[in-house]
């Protein structure tokens, strides 16, 4: 259930197999869809009467690939507004009834709102410090295409900017946990439209010149190996089957869906990242995200891996986590190291 893909699984099941509690899991996670649907038929009615252009991240625009998209999980609404409608949008959603969980001025692509037990993530940027996509982003806004699931009208990007959010979204986790989520729906975008033809013809020179050409490859072939992806498509061949394995192994011992990740996970993550970028530019990085009072005065800012040393000073005290435990996340972090650098995303 971690993976968040009971629904996919479920249908498969025989009916004998599945008991009581598993059934009421089912039905717990159709009705969040329902609930889920609700509230984007919801937000969409405010933007438009607002003449706020928007599109869907994920979510609905990832499901549309599924031969039943209310399988899929779904987390939090993400959607994402031109730059310079931002602050109109936030405003207008307040005065709404969307409440603000969660904003940092240091990781501000985006803000966290509730309303009605369902969370929302409105964006003005969607891509991660290192690595752009926003120009695709841009364009796909002013060139929407309508989606309908089950009486819904949803707004998304074009397939080709569509494509490159769910692999992003697959790259941005694989550096903390990938999950069975983030693969499947790649996975099926692929089936639906990412043919030969459409390889060759765009997505490849674009993954190329972003620098995620050889995570679309691996990951694909992946697919075709290990999670019944047909071999009818071609363009993935080229794949390195021992980074292929590589992929599957992080997958099957780490995923969880993106969540947060338990203790040992982080410390798998943090020495991954220490192997990559050294250690004092971790520290700083985690203070300037983890402390609250920098977020607020930023002439802390040089303090923040002073910080962050004491932070996990204090976490070490809380978990206990024992030597073996320690030693099999700092082993994790070797193989997750050597993925990133065989993918070109370290």
């Amino acid at each position: 259930m971690t993976q968040s893909v009971i629904g996919l699984i479920a249908p498969e099941i025989p009916s004998d197999k599945l008991n009581i509690k598993f059934q009421e899991e089912i039905y717990r996670r159709k009705a969040a869809y329902i609930r889920y649907c609700h509230a984007e038929d919801g937000l969409k009615r405010i933007l438009d009467n607002a003449t706020v252009p928007f599109i869907i991240l994920k979510g609905n625009a990832a499901a549309i690939y599924y031969k039943d998209p209310s399988r899929r999980m779904m987390g939090d609404i993400d959607f994402l507004v031109p730059q310079d409608k931002f602050s109109f949008a936030r405003q207008l959603l307040i005065d709404n009834g969307y409440i603000i969980n969660h904003e940092s001025p240091v990781y501000s692509r985006h803000i966290g709102l509730t309303k009605e037990g369902i969370c929302f993530e409105l964006h003005h940027h969607f891509s991660h410090y290192d690595l752009d996509i926003e120009s695709y982003l841009i364009d796909g806004l002013n060139n929407r295409a309508g989606i309908i699931i089950d009486g819904h009208d949803i707004p998304i990007l074009p397939k080709l900017a569509n494509g490159l959010v769910l692999l992003e979204h697959m790259r941005s986790h694989l550096k903390s946990s990938l999950g069975l989520r983030q693969v499947i729906d790649w996975m099926m975008y692929v089936y639906r439209e990412l043919d030969d033809e459409f390889w060759e013809s765009e997505f490849a020179s674009v993954c190329r010149e972003i620098g995620i050409d050889k995570l679309a490859i691996t990951a694909t072939r992946m697919c075709q190996l290990y999670l019944g992806l047909p071999e009818t498509i071609t363009w993935c061949k080229s794949a390195d089957v021992k980074t292929c394995e590589l992929l599957i192994d992080s997958l099957l011992i780490s995923g969880n869906f993106g969540r947060k990740n338990g203790d040992g996970h982080s410390v798998e993550k943090v020495s991954t990242y220490i192997k990559s970028k050294g250690f004092f530019p971790w520290l700083q990085h985690a203070g300037e995200h983890n402390w609250q009072a920098y977020h607020k005065h930023h002439w802390l800012k040089p303090f923040c891996w002073l910080y962050q040393i004491f932070r996990y000073a204090k976490q070490g005290i809380k978990t206990g986590r024992n030597n073996k435990q320690l030693k099999s996340d700092i082993d994790r972090s070797k193989d997750r190291y050597e993925l990133l650098k065989q993918l070109g995303i370290d």
